[in-house]
């Protein structure tokens, strides 16, 4: 894909020329530590991404039209965008939007992520979708800049993402990576000194409860019947670091997870007494417990000593109990590192989780500014 127009020009990122003006753009990016370089040949070498930069042009139209044709296109790059396909939810998310500090405030991030939505409408009309593809996003709570173009380009507010503050967490003994006095911290709700919030009922739930999923089918089906039961408050995707984890060629991580047993499904019938251990919580016409969880390695995290994500998807408080519950349990572990000891891991989990005083969601310690997901309203 390229665009032109008479100040700006839209190509794909190339990796050999771009890479030194990738490393500016993004050298003030979570306090330098930005992901996006180290991951940049990766959405390059992706055939379901198009890593788009939006780039300066010459003055002289006649010479820089010289040097397309000669394949020495003279422009730096000022803005850029990742636009990853996810066909397997007939879904795509735009990510890694970042723009120079020196071109900020000039509407680039808003014409760079128009040309992404252009280029799905076009997709779309080629390939004969019988719908749209559903076309995600998100950003984090206080960046109004950027939910302002969000919504001038036609996106909606439609789910968040729970996420734990790394800050928190690099404060926790042994976690944080440049912490050399402790080789290994403890798991997470040991480090946090929060296990007792898990209540018996949770604790009941035992480990034969929970089904392996070893296909990217049954995690699709799992996803989809929890999101028609909880009518729609789940988002039917298992929430990531800022991103939605979708099964795909892309996803290596995941397909590994599935093959070491890392993917797994709870569905309890409420009936079933002994196993839902619900008999003092409200059901809200439930029908049974259900939740997903699934540990993934992102190789985006460089601040911590572990690059163990838990993503849990739930819609009750016993249902993400019983979730992180398993996920600390020496099985885990053993299909983690083969040993009976859990390695520590960030968490992410879906909106639907109650978060209410009292309850082990609320007490952990989440951003304070939260991801927040918008989708495009196809008019």
């Amino acid at each position: 894909m390229a665009t032109t127009s008479s100040n700006y020009h839209i190509r794909p990122y190339d990796p050999t020329r771009d890479r030194t003006s990738l490393e500016e753009i993004c050298a003030n990016i979570y306090g330098g530590s930005d992901y996006l370089p180290k991951v940049a040949n990766t959405y390059v070498k992706d055939d379901s991404c198009s890593f788009l930069a939006l780039t300066t042009k010459r003055a002289e139209d006649c010479q820089q039209q010289q040097q397309q044709e000669d394949g020495q296109e003279d422009d730096t790059i000022i803005a850029v965008a990742n636009y990853k396909r996810l066909p397997a939810q007939n879904a795509a998310w735009i990510e890694a939007v970042r723009t120079h500090s020196n071109y900020r405030n000039q509407g680039l991030a808003s014409k760079l992520l128009h040309s992404i939505v252009e280029l799905a409408k076009e997709e779309d009309r080629n390939n004969k979708h019988q719908s749209p593809t559903n076309i995600l996003t998100c950003t984090v709570k206080s960046n109004k800049g950027m939910q302002r173009v969000f919504d001038k380009l036609g996106f909606v507010q439609t789910n968040r993402i729970s996420i734990l503050s790394f800050s928190a967490l690099r404060q926790l003994p042994g976690w944080d990576a440049k912490d050399t006095t402790i080789t290994q911290g403890k798991p997470l709700l040991d480090a946090l000194d929060l296990n007792h919030l898990i209540s018996p009922g949770a604790r009941s739930i035992p480990a034969s409860a929970w089904s392996t999923i070893t296909t990217e089918n049954q995690l699709l089906e799992q996803l989809n019947d929890m999101q028609k039961e909880s009518e729609g408050r789940t988002c039917g995707f298992l929430p990531g670091l800022h991103e939605y984890i979708v099964p795909g060629r892309n996803r290596v991580d995941l397909k590994r997870s599935m093959e070491q047993g890392l993917v797994l499904a709870l569905n309890i019938p409420l009936d079933d007494k002994e196993l839902s251990g619900c008999d003092g919580e409200m059901t809200n016409n439930r029908e049974s417990e259900r939740a997903i969880l699934a540990f993934t390695q992102d190789e985006r995290i460089s601040s911590l000593k572990s690059n163990w994500v838990c993503s849990i998807s739930a819609h009750s408080t016993l249902a993400f109990e019983a979730a992180l519950h398993h996920a600390h349990s020496s099985e885990i572990a053993q299909r983690i590192n083969g040993t009976t000891e859990m390695v520590p891991f960030c968490l992410t989990f879906d909106d639907a989780v109650p978060v209410e005083e009292g309850t082990i969601a609320h007490a952990l310690p989440r951003v304070d500014d939260e991801c927040v997901v918008f989708s495009y309203k196809h008019m």
